[in-house]
């Protein structure tokens, strides 16, 4: 069913005020970047609000658990290379690395970005996931 070097089926996302202020209040963020466009640009962080860090996980999360479903995120290394700004089209992408069996079960290691829709790399991944 996996085998190394496939591609894994991408995950979109349309990043919005709403869903942040969601993030913030979840996170216990008050955070004026995440909240106030007026504040990310005074510090000169763009034109948009920053989606927060732990978002762009989940995102990857998301799809990891749509190409994996019901699977167990064993390890996960994130390299935060970028922001994430609202309104920003973000697509999680990735492929199989590496694939071992252990006690019938396979362990299998990605390698996964998350792009924004003018292709800037935003996460780079590294995910080992447990598949039953």
């Amino acid at each position: 069913m996996y085998s190394e070097g496939s591609s894994l089926k991408s995950w979109n996302f349309l990043v919005n005020q709403e869903s942040m202020n969601v993030w913030a209040e979840i996170l216990d963020d008050p955070n004026p970047i995440h909240l106030d466009i007026n504040s990310a640009r005074l510090l000169g962080l763009g034109e948009g609000t920053i989606n927060q860090g732990p978002a762009n996980i989940a995102y990857i999360m998301n799809m990891i658990e749509k190409n994996f479903p019901g699977s167990q995120i064993i390890k996960m290394n994130n390299k935060m290379t970028s922001a994430i700004l609202e309104g920003d089209q973000v697509t999680v992408s990735g492929q199989i690395i590496k694939i071992q069996e252990k006690d019938n079960k396979s362990i299998i290691s990605c390698s996964i970005n998350l792009k924004t829709d003018e292709n800037k790399v935003a996460v780079i991944s590294e995910v080992d996931v447990l598949v039953l």
